[in-house]
């Protein structure tokens, strides 16, 4: 009972593995955030425990232990979002931060030297691999180049490329894609019973993403920070520079406080002056903010093509320069400087909300 969506072939190799006696001791999970990386993971674990012989079967007592979260053998950690960034000229931060996330490594390490308690592997994860330090990194991999025997690494990523060669070479690598949207679509209109006008929207903004999907779903509260979100990018355009200044400041705050909060909001900038580009070329009906595309096509008639390409492009470096290290702030000057702007309609009064949620929420 694999539960993750739109993988079949990377779960037809796992299983044939699994089968084979051939599993790896280490796997490399890549792929999105949201797309379902951890219930593959979680998927594997049970398959690899479980005590029917249609693996996994998701019943049997390994598989519920592992699924409830409550087997002895399965261990993980999730790396503090802003565990890896540095502080600039902060120091004595930067060290202890590499301190916390060499000292879960090598809780992790430690356990790996012990046999399998209740099962017959033990699964060792590691969510959001591509945030350990050097330091860490370097202690995981004496582990990898000696891997105990019953013991299986799963490394979680979004970018390979922010992680150690060395390390990504002693893994096996496993993709975890997108689903189609229209094959999504399909899935929760028909599997998951829901409405169709619902089941069309949620799949746009999910991008294919099945577990971001499956989640908004059950939780109406992402749908509604999205639609937040979505307003919030729709009043930007039209920020007076003073206002766009102010609202630098309060991003690179809530960076040092929470960098995904505000990555995400960056990618609902970006996912916004996309569907600017689709409409500019004549892709309307490949838009995601499919609910607001009467706000997308009065600004993309006041707008160029070369302006929307352009800032297209700023964003995309402006996430680039972040994982590089780059000083926020000097990032988000230019962003909010850079954005072409559309001055508001005589007579609207409205004030611009914010970009970011809420920081009480957040902390």
């Amino acid at each position: 009972m694999w539960r993750t969506l739109g993988q079949e072939s990377t779960i037809e190799r796992l299983s044939h593995s699994i089968a084979e006696g051939t599993t790896h001791h280490a796997y490399l999970v890549l792929g999105p955030k949201n797309v379902g990386k951890r219930t593959l993971a979680i998927d594997l674990a049970c398959a690899l425990n479980c005590e029917s012989a249609d693996a996994p079967c998701g019943v049997c007592r390994a598989c519920s232990r592992i699924l409830e979260g409550k087997h002895a053998d399965i261990l993980s950690i999730a790396l503090d979002a802003g565990a890896a960034e540095e502080v600039e000229g902060d120091e004595e931060s930067r060290k202890r931060r590499t301190r916390i996330l060499t000292e879960q490594i090598g809780d992790l390490q430690r356990a790996s030297t012990l046999p399998p308690y209740e099962g017959r592997f033990k699964i060792l994860l590691v969510d959001h691999a591509d945030r350990m330090t050097n330091e860490a990194a370097n202690r995981i991999l004496k582990t990898l180049e000696e891997p105990p025997p019953h013991v299986v690494w799963m490394l979680l990523a979004e970018a390979e490329g922010r992680m150690l060669e060395t390390v990504v070479s002693r893994c096996q690598r496993v993709d975890v894609h997108t689903m189609p949207v229209p094959e999504l679509e399909r899935h929760l209109a028909q599997v998951v019973g829901v409405q169709a006008d619902q089941a069309r929207l949620v799949a746009r903004v999910s991008r294919g993403r099945t577990g971001w999907a499956l989640q908004a779903i059950s939780d109406a509260t992402l749908m509604a920070d999205r639609a937040s979100k979505t307003e919030s990018v729709i009043q930007l355009i039209s920020m007076t520079y003073a206002a766009r200044f102010d609202l630098s400041r309060e991003m690179e705050t809530q960076y040092r406080r929470d960098a995904d909060s505000v990555v995400e909001a960056l990618d609902q900038w970006t996912t916004w002056w996309r569907d600017l580009l689709l409409v500019k070329t004549g892709c309307a009906e490949s838009v995601v903010n499919v609910d607001y595309v009467n706000d997308i096509n009065q600004q993309a008639q006041r707008l160029s093509l070369e302006q929307v390409r352009e800032y297209i492009g700023k964003l995309n470096e402006a996430r680039q320069d972040l994982d590089l290290n780059v000083i926020p702030r000097l990032v988000f000057d230019s962003l909010v400087y850079t954005m072409p702007r559309i001055a508001k309609p005589a007579g609207d009064s409205a004030v611009p909300i914010s970009v970011l949620p809420n920081t009480s929420e957040t902390q």
